[in-house]
């Protein structure tokens, strides 16, 4: 059964590299990102960090002939069979602009539908 769309926020289809680093720094990973928006990402993480932990996320951008390393506070919301998805708690005013024009660019793209947002997202 299709399950209507009922996040807010625009998500797009984004695959790069991110480290995952956790509050207390117990737990440093590596995962591979499937979707992103302004209020959180969808990666597939090396390891399995427990939900409602809070961790810091540095999402490599990758333009032509440019690398660009954004970090976000964020907290593991949910686990799925697929990956994890991580709400963000806060963003500088640059990583905000960077990512909108991120997402902009890449909206006319179809937006992904699955796996399903966090609540709140």
């Amino acid at each position: 059964m299709n399950v209507p769309e009922q996040r807010e926020a625009r998500r797009i289809r984004f695959e790069s590299q991110i480290t995952i680093r956790t509050g207390d720094d117990t737990v440093e990973a590596t995962a591979d990102s499937r979707n992103i928006s302004l209020k959180g990402i969808y990666l597939v993480p090396e390891k399995k960090i427990p939900v409602d932990t809070p961790c810091t996320l540095a999402i490599t951008l990758t333009g032509k002939g440019s690398q660009m390393i954004v970090t976000i506070p964020g907290k593991i919301c949910r686990h799925d069979g697929q990956g994890t998805a991580v709400t963000f708690l806060d963003m500088d005013v640059d990583s905000f602009v960077h990512l909108k024009n991120l997402i902009q660019l890449h909206s006319s793209e179809k937006t992904p539908t699955t796996p399903p947002a966090c609540p709140g997202q």
